[in-house]
């Protein structure tokens, strides 16, 4: 039963999505972006932060399942342009 513990998120701005260690297991891109537009999920609780994780482009509608990336230090979601993205994490 530990699919029960995941929270969700929906942002279109910079966010800190979880201020100590947590894993992300889904995003989804809701709303599309335009050109090269991006989130970089960082390790920690500020834009500032590294190391970027991983990054997902926002130029298309897109659905990213079983991630299951582990962040040490918080989980701050760094957006480039006007997207809308819904992350699953625990």
């Amino acid at each position: 039963m530990v699919e029960l513990n995941h929270n969700v998120v929906s942002f279109n701005s910079d966010t800190l999505i979880k201020g100590d260690h947590g894993v992300v297991v889904g995003v989804f891109v809701t709303k599309v972006g335009s050109g090269s537009n991006k989130v970089e999920f960082r390790n920690g609780t500020t834009a500032s932060a590294t190391p970027v994780e991983f990054t997902i482009f926002t130029a298309a509608q897109g659905t990213y399942l079983g991630i299951n990336r582990r962040f040490e230090n918080g989980i701050f979601a760094d957006c480039d342009g006007s997207a809308e993205v819904t992350v699953i994490f625990k």
